[in-house]
């Protein structure tokens, strides 16, 4: 039951982190709030596959699947940094300057 349970947890993983791709990659031309949401969103997923991992390394010790999820971890992580630093970028593109204002 345990096994059943864990492998489906590792399924639910692996479309999350698709969807995420997926995600990221179609959130190019979206607004700042969206990516926002999104970067709340990756970062809820990475909470998830920690617990995940977490209970699988604990409860098992089989080494099957260890590079398998660690590599599930690194690529949800690389989403996360993707997200975080086009979130940082799209700030920084609708922050107003000091140019913009006139000073006469």
């Amino acid at each position: 039951m345990q096994n059943t349970l864990v492998d489906f947890c590792v399924a639910i993983s692996w479309a999350l982190l698709v969807l995420s791709a997926c995600l990221v990659l179609f959130s190019k031309y979206k607004h700042t709030d969206f990516k926002q949401r999104l970067f709340k969103f990756l970062n809820s997923v990475l909470v998830i596959h920690i617990a995940t991992i977490t209970f699988y390394l604990t409860h098992f010790k089989a080494d099957s699947l260890k590079t398998n999820l660690w590599l599930l971890i690194a690529l949800q992580i690389a989403l996360n940094i993707t997200c975080f630093m086009s979130v940082k970028r799209r700030k920084e593109k609708t922050r107003p300057s000091l140019d913009s204002f006139s000073m006469d």
